[in-house]
Parts: structure tokens; C-alpha cells; sequence
């Protein structure tokens, strides 16, 4: 019996194949195994709730999850029994997202599970986003016009500001804010920074992309006890006092080579460090210490801000180190925001109100979280999905894309097959070492 492992590393006895049968089971087991584990999550998140809300948090999740899509029609599908009409479900979720907060009790939740595992080095990234509408968006409520990155046009949508603790092959989700519009970022962005040091007692590391570079942010990084990494978008600042840009400056700074790591991949690299003053808000300077990274021909200036003060050489040298790192991990929010949109269809949403939105969107987190951080964590319930996923698409061992894929077209099956039957007992190996000269 040969011991095999799935996508989330959970470990179950397969069988030698050519001993066993297999037959094909009259119910799928895939949906009552998901629901069961869909059950236990909303009991954590909505402890308190009554009946309505609980049936109608359930059925939406559950759409979320199978579907992978967030319009009304989509998630209307699971509400298709006796005479109800399709326009009479989709009228009923859109009641529910109208009238019930899903948004708080996720947020909190996520909040509280993600924090949990957040250690002294810890990377926690921070990253800002959009959902826009191309070609629509005009009768959704509090949508303007800006500028989508992901795509280089103008677009009307909302912003995103996401937070996420990067510790497992997928980012955990700290908390996603669904802000009105193309405004408030910066403020926004701060008071999280805030929140995020209060939660964690000064552990982890924060890492943030160019767009956080201004005296704002990183003066009010300054004045907290959370490290920060931030990547430099200005380089012409003079932040060493010689008139010249952070570039040249930093070409005479110590260097060392070191490999970035991150849970998924690792990284050779060029890394350069020295000590400088950012000029804050007032005429004040804050000390920061400026890091270049470089690798694949590409150079980083980074901001480590709260790292110092540095007693020795080696820790200055160590600091640098774990600065590159941090923003290397930074790369996981994008990711997260990658699988919200593509895997759970996330700009795809219409609805009018904003508070529709805030709930699919809180809902469409819920859903990640349950597939890649929640599942794998139910043991049996975990083994046997990977098992009957195993048997019927002849893999073990997927990317999370590739996973979801393949759970959702099992749970559209009507009967699965599933080996049945004993293995044959195998004698133990002979452990009597061969002599020279005898095969």
C-alpha cells in the first residue's frame, strides 16, 4: 500500500490499481462533503446568526463556491426547486444582499484567522487594486471614472484595498476594503497600517509597492512600531544628503549576493544597503535604510522604515536582507487578486447599490478562503475529496487553479467512480545485502 499526497499535502493509502475494481457510485458525494465543510466555516463566521440569514448565507456561499461567479442569475441557480420562478430567485438574492451584512462578520473573521498566524518575520502585504466595468458600470451605484492597471484603460469601478499574510502557497486574506469610487486610497491605507500595527505588537513585516510612496505614508509608517518596506517610486529624492539620486548613490554601498524566498519560489539576488534620512511632513527626517535589490537585470530601491537602530555591520547586512525578502513575498497579493477575479469571477458583479457589492465582494473572499485555507484543515472530509478527484480526473498533485477547476466539474457530476476492494498484503523486502559477484 503506497502512501500518496494531494494538492494540500494531506497524505491517504492508495492502493496498487491492478487489485482493485471499480464501480460506479450512484450519489456523488462531492456536494454533501463540500456543504458539511461549508457549514462548519459559516458557524465560525456567523456564530449568532437565526435561520434566515444562516440558509441564505449558506446557499450563497455554496453558490459562490461552485460557480465561481457573483451574478445574481448565477447564484439564483441554487434556489431553482417547486414553483419559484427565475425571476422571483434572483429577486430573493438580491433581497438578501440588500438587506443582511455579510461584509462585517467576514472582515472580522478574516481579520482574527489571519493575524493568528502572524510570527516575528512574517510578511504581511499590503497592495491596492480595482474593480472596474470597461464597457458599463453607469447605473451601479458610487462608480467612477479612473485609470485600471491591470488592463491600461479608463475605466469606471471602485478601488480595492487588500491586505494579505503571506505564510502558505497562497496569501492569506487580512482583509479586502471595497472603497466608494476612485477616492480615498491614501487615507484608507494609513488607517489600515495603523490597525495592522495595533494587531500586532509591532510582529511582521509590512511590504508595499511603489504607489505608497509619499511623505504621508511613509512619515506615518515612521511613527508606528511596525516595520515597513516600501518601494521607492521617486529615486531622484535625495535621501543621503549629497544632491545626487538614490541610483548613483547606491552604486558605492555595500553589496552581497543572497536568495530570495518565498513560499513558492526562490530567487538568486544582488543586494546593496545604506543608511539615509527620508524628509517627512514638517521638516522632519526619518531614518530609513535604502536597499537595492536586483535580479533577472532588474533593480529594486526599497524604503526600510522602523528596521534600525543597527549596532553592528551584521545587522545592518541582516536587515537589508530580510527587507528584499519581504518585498519579494509581496508578489502573493497579487496573486490573491489574480484568483478573486479569474477564479471567482469577482469584476463580474452587477448590482446597483454599493451595499450589494460590499456583500459579493466580502463573500467572494469568503469563498477563496474556504478552498485554499479552510478545506485543507478538515482532514477526512479533505482526503476523501482528493481521492474521488484522484479517480475520476487521474491527478494527485495541481495548482490551486487547476484544483478549483477540477472540484467544481466534480461537483456537476451525477455519479463518480471510487475504487473499491482490498489490496493484496505485500511481502516485506528482503533486507540481506547481495554479495560481490551474485545477482
Amino acid at each position: 500500500m503506497r502512501k500518496r499526497e494531494d494538492f494540500f499535502g494531506c497524505r491517504y493509502d492508495a492502493a496498487d490499481e491492478s487489485h482493485e475494481r471499480r464501480l460506479p457510485v450512484k450519489e456523488n458525494i462531492a456536494p454533501s462533503i463540500l456543504k458539511s465543510t461549508s457549514e462548519k466555516l459559516l458557524a465560525a463566521v456567523f456564530p449568532n446568526c437565526g435561520k434566515v440569514f444562516g440558509n441564505a448565507a449558506s446557499v450563497l456561499l455554496g453558490a459562490m463556491t461552485d460557480k465561481g461567479s457573483p451574478l445574481v442569475q448565477s447564484l439564483a441557480e441554487k434556489l431553482r426547486e417547486g414553483r419559484t420562478s427565475k425571476k422571483g430567485c434572483q429577486e430573493r438574492v438580491s433581497g438578501w444582499l440588500e438587506r443582511y451584512d455579510f461584509a462585517g462578520p467576514i472582515d472580522r473573521w478574516l481579520w482574527k484567522t489571519a493575524l493568528a498566524t502572524v510570527e516575528r518575520n512574517t510578511v504581511i502585504a499590503l497592495d491596492g487594486g480595482d474593480i472596474s466595468k470597461e464597457f458599463g458600470g453607469k447605473g451601479m451605484e458610487g462608480m467612477e471614472m479612473g485609470h485600471d492597471g491591470s488592463r491600461g484603460v479608463v475605466a469606471m469601478g471602485h478601488n480595492l484595498l487588500g491586505a494579505a499574510v503571506v505564510n502558505a502557497s497562497r496569501a492569506r486574506a487580512l482583509c479586502l476594503k471595497l472603497l466608494k469610487g476612485r477616492r480615498g486610497v491614501p487615507r484608507a491605507a494609513r488607517e489600515l497600517l495603523s490597525d495592522i500595527s495595533a494587531a500586532t505588537n509591532g510582529n511582521g513585516i509590512v511590504a508595499c509597492d511603489r504607489e505608497f510612496d509619499s511623505r504621508d505614508f511613509v512619515s506615518h509608517a515612521a511613527s508606528l512600531s511596525t516595520r515597513t518596506v516600501v518601494r521607492i517610486k521617486k529615486t531622484g529624492r535625495d535621501v543621503f544628503g549629497t544632491g545626487r539620486s538614490i541610483p548613483l548613490d547606491m552604486e558605492s554601498a555595500p553589496s552581497c549576493p543572497m536568495t530570495l524566498q518565498s513560499p513558492t519560489r526562490r530567487q538568486p539576488a544582488h543586494v546593496r544597503w545604506r543608511e539615509g534620512l527620508f524628509p517627512g511632513l514638517g521638516g522632519c527626517y526619518h531614518p530609513v535604510l535604502v536597499v537595492s535589490s536586483t535580479f533577472d537585470g532588474c533593480t529594486l530601491y526599497l524604503y526600510g522604515i522602523g528596521f534600525g537602530p543597527f549596532a553592528s555591520p551584521a545587522e545592518r547586512r541582516s536587515a537589508a536582507m530580510a527587507i528584499a525578502n519581504a518585498y519579494f513575498c509581496r508578489w502573493s497579493v497579487e496573486v490573491l487578486y489574480q484568483d478573486l477575479k479569474q477564479v471567482f469571477g469577482l469584476e463580474k458583479a452587477r448590482v446597483r447599490t454599493f451595499k450589494r457589492l460590499e456583500n459579493l465582494v466580502a463573500l467572494c473572499v469568503l469563498a477563496y478562503a474556504s478552498l485554499a485555507h479552510f478545506l485543507p484543515t478538515c482532514g477526512d472530509a479533505t482526503v476523501r475529496l482528493a481521492k474521488a478527484m484522484k479517480e475520476n480526473f487521474g491527478a494527485l498533485t495541481l495548482p490551486f487553479r487547476s484544483y478549483v477547476a477540477n472540484l467544481r466539474e466534480l461537483l456537476q457530476m451525477t455519479a463518480i467512480r471510487c475504487i473499491t476492494g482490498r489490496p493484496p498484503k505485500r511481502k516485506p523486502p528482503s533486507l540481506t545485502p547481495l554479495l560481490p559477484g551474485f545477482a
